[in-house]
């Protein structure tokens, strides 16, 4: 379509170009004045002629007059379908993205997406995870939806928009505003809509950090800090960082970092780490088992699991797919989907 629409423009300025020199060598006009005649010649607004003309200016007249009314036509047609495709995938784009977010159960909400918002964003398309975006910026929303992503657009501090995303029926929200105060105020709409929903918020400011908690959120990060952190590690410590790049960065590279929580249905339960001998089995390793809010690392054998602990295990993705479908029964908390 774009292509058809330079065509008939190129094609509309050729006219143009032939006309003007037309008329300046077939009647010895100006290139002004043969390029004014040209103008109105295949517009057809009716102003009387520049100057007169001959046999052969009358002939070449009538032959621009067809040939720039036909280009007229062409090019009025393709600005006018153009637009009309335009609308039509724009209404095709809001039925789809109604359907999407009319059907969507258990996903992530995303509250922003900025240059953290769009990190977010790819890693959780990378994990296979549902999620839909909550962003008020018109020219992100049209990016987000060429990409075919469930996108909300509004203001993330508004109930009715977290209603429309989602929020109600959703398993976690990460709120990555610009603003403290935004994130404070987002954090509190989605706890109200939703108490169960796992919530993680972007804080700029220290103080932030504990006001964030405050209004609900689960967990808080402060990405100057992190990114500092991570820093002072890539100077003192390259080869762990390393390490956690290839466990812990996009898919498919090695090694993976998963975490698993055991259900009490699960058969895990009551086994041993030695009675589990994952690393044979799987050729997985247990790095370290959180039960409640403490963390057990480098787990003894002996080390029996109960319903509610979650296994942090390492390996490769296959070996990660095949436990998990083997013992778990569901996906790892946190995992594919």
């Amino acid at each position: 379509m774009r292509r058809r629409l330079t065509y008939g423009v190129s094609f509309l300025l050729a006219v143009l170009a032939t006309g003007t020199l037309g008329y300046h060598f077939i009647e010895g006009a100006s290139l002004w004045d043969a390029f004014y005649m040209t103008v109105i010649t295949i517009t057809t607004v009716g102003y009387r002629e520049v100057f007169p003309l001959s046999l052969a200016g009358q002939v070449f007249t009538v032959l621009l007059l067809v040939a720039g009314l036909g280009l007229i036509f062409v090019v009025a047609t393709e600005i006018g379908r153009s637009m009309l495709e335009g609308e039509i995938r724009r209404v095709l784009g809001r039925m789809r993205r109604s359907r999407i977010l009319d059907r969507v159960r258990d996903h992530e909400v995303v509250c922003g997406y900025g240059r953290m918002g769009r990190a977010v964003v790819e890693a959780l398309r990378q994990a296979g995870r549902p999620f839909v975006v909550v962003e008020k910026n018109l020219e992100k929303v049209a990016s987000l939806d060429e990409m075919g992503v469930a996108v909300v657009r509004g203001d993330a501090t508004q109930e009715e928009v977290l209603v429309a995303a989602g929020v109600p029926r959703a398993r976690g929200l990460v709120a990555c505003l610009a603003d403290d105060a935004h994130n404070v105020y987002t954090v509190l709409t989605a706890r109200s809509l939703n108490p169960g929903l796992f919530i993680v918020a972007r804080a700029s400011e220290d103080g932030a950090e504990q006001r964030l908690l405050r209004a609900g959120a689960n967990r808080v990060v402060n990405p100057y800090r992190l990114g500092g952190l991570r820093l002072a590690h890539v100077l003192t410590k390259p080869a762990v960082v390393d390490f956690l790049e290839l466990s812990l960065g996009p898919r498919g590279q090695g090694l993976e970092l998963e975490e698993a929580a055991i259900e009490e249905e699960s058969p895990l339960v009551g086994k041993s780490l030695q009675e589990l001998d994952l690393r044979r089995k799987f050729h997985i390793g247990v790095v370290a088992v959180q039960r409640g809010q403490e963390f057990v690392p480098n787990p003894e054998a002996s080390f029996r699991l109960t319903a509610g602990d979650v296994l942090v295990v390492i390996g490769a993705k296959e070996s990660l797919e095949a436990f998990e479908k083997t013992l778990l029964g569901a996906n790892p908390k946190g995992g594919n989907s």
